[in-house]
């Protein structure tokens, strides 16, 4: 039995109208002489009747007509759903109402390696003429381009169960289809159109890929991330991966491996224009950019551009500025191949020391590291001098066979923007 992971029954409305020149039931034999459909602007007129599976001239009875309409319905595509019909004699002709559904999903078909997405689509589409690549998030046609999708596989001598699920990123992006219970391991990663970069470390940043089961969906994400941060130390910016391309591998690895070829669009190589700050700084503009290992007129390296930015704002905590952050903003200029980056430094409030306690020690010794202390009451705060201070006074504590351990806990008070700190101090191996 399929499970699926996110299936709800569109609610919608069916109202039937009748004009009938003589009593008809509702299981006579009927000629259909004619099917029409109007009011959606989503889909064909004869998209809808193929879907109904209603043909000219074949025997039908109202049963049937309320049966069409039911599963128009029950699909999810349609809000709304009415039909009326009209008899003349033994001939019937009918026309469907219907009001398109507000939300459709794009649908991706993770793991399909036996066919292409254009065979795919193609195939369920004489299946499910209601569908087109899209879907509702409710209603039967997931489930009903789930069944078409195994019995595809079936017709290739595949048995296989096929599950849908949502896609979310905030909220559900698309539905995702993917053959669950067979193995599909990759075995070997290529790259087309890759030019400007060494194709061994493309290999080496796709290794972790290689033993994994094949899914576009993981695979794209992992390019753009993984795959990608090869190009952007490079100062290829804007490159991008295309949809990864399986295929099953036959006589090599174990059953079903897969090779994927990944296409890449690398875009052009850019160079460090310049370098742009603002904000208030209590540390000069020209000794934070000392710190950027990015020299202008080179190809940006962006992940390092990256690291050396998270690293700023311990500048500002060192002074006091414990909430201090620098916010990145990249500008590309494509006609000059350039780059500019523009720091928007928000260095916060000081903060200042507050009171010091010893916790652990006589009050000879404690008084002792007090003195010793170069932070007093009302001082810009330094939260890593601390450490400094432990090692400095270690000589003088008091004799102790298994030594000493020591640790500071910092209390923060955004109201006052003042730290209290209490050092404690205790024989090594106690609790």
């Amino acid at each position: 039995m399929r499970s699926a992971c996110f299936l709800l029954l569109f609610p919608f409305v069916l109202t039937v109208l009748t004009t009938k020149i003589a009593t008809t039931e509702s299981g006579d034999q009927l000629k259909l002489v004619s099917v029409k459909v109007i009011g959606s602007t989503r889909y064909e007129e004869s998209e809808i009747v193929r879907a109904t599976g209603l043909k000219l001239a074949e025997a039908v009875t109202l049963d049937t007509l309320k049966e069409t309409a039911s599963r128009l319905g029950t699909a999810g595509v349609f809000a709304d759903v009415h039909y009326r019909y009209h008899t003349r004699g033994e001939e019937l002709t009918v026309e469907f109402e219907v009001k398109d559904a507000g939300q459709f999903l794009p649908c991706t078909f993770e793991n399909f390696v036996w066919m292409s997405r254009d065979e795919l689509l193609s195939g369920v589409r004489s299946r499910e003429p209601l569908f087109n690549g899209q879907a509702p998030p409710s209603g039967e046609l997931l489930g009903r381009v789930a069944s078409a999708l195994e019995a595809m596989l079936q017709e290739r001598g595949i048995q296989a169960q096929v599950e849908f699920s949502p896609r979310f990123s905030g909220s559900v992006r698309s539905m995702q289809f993917r053959v669950v219970g067979i193995p599909l391991p990759i075995l070997k990663v290529a790259f087309t159109g890759v030019q400007n970069v060494d194709p061994a470390s493309l290999q080496e940043a796709a290794r972790p890929l290689v033993g994994k089961d094949y899914d576009a969906s993981f695979i794209e994400d992992f390019s753009s991330g993984g795959i990608g941060s090869v190009y952007k130390q490079h100062g290829y910016l804007k490159a991008r991966f295309g949809h990864p391309v399986p295929e099953l591998l036959k006589g090599e690895g174990p059953p079903n491996s897969v090779l994927v070829t990944i296409p890449v669009s690398e875009g052009e190589q850019y160079k460090l224009k310049e370098i742009a700050w603002s904000g208030e700084s209590a540390i000069p503009y020209q000794d934070l950019e000392k710190t950027i290992r990015q020299a202008r007129g080179s190809a940006v390296d962006a992940l390092q551009l990256e690291q050396d930015v998270l690293a700023l704002p311990m500048l500002f905590h060192a002074k006091g500025y414990l909430a201090a952050d620098v916010k990145m903003k990249l500008t590309l200029d494509d006609s000059a191949d350039a780059a500019v980056y523009q720091m928007q430094v928000n260095q916060g409030d000081l903060y200042r020391m507050g009171k010091l306690q010893i916790a652990g020690l006589d009050d000879a010794h404690a008084r002792s590291i007090e003195k010793e202390c170069r932070l007093h009451t009302g001082d810009p705060y330094e939260p890593g001098y601390w450490n400094t201070l432990i090692q400095q006074v270690g000589p003088s504590l008091p004799p102790n066979t298994s030594g000493w351990k020591a640790g500071a806990q910092q209390t923060i008070h955004a109201d006052t923007k003042t730290v209290d700190v209490t050092l404690t101090f205790a024989p090594r191996g106690s609790r």
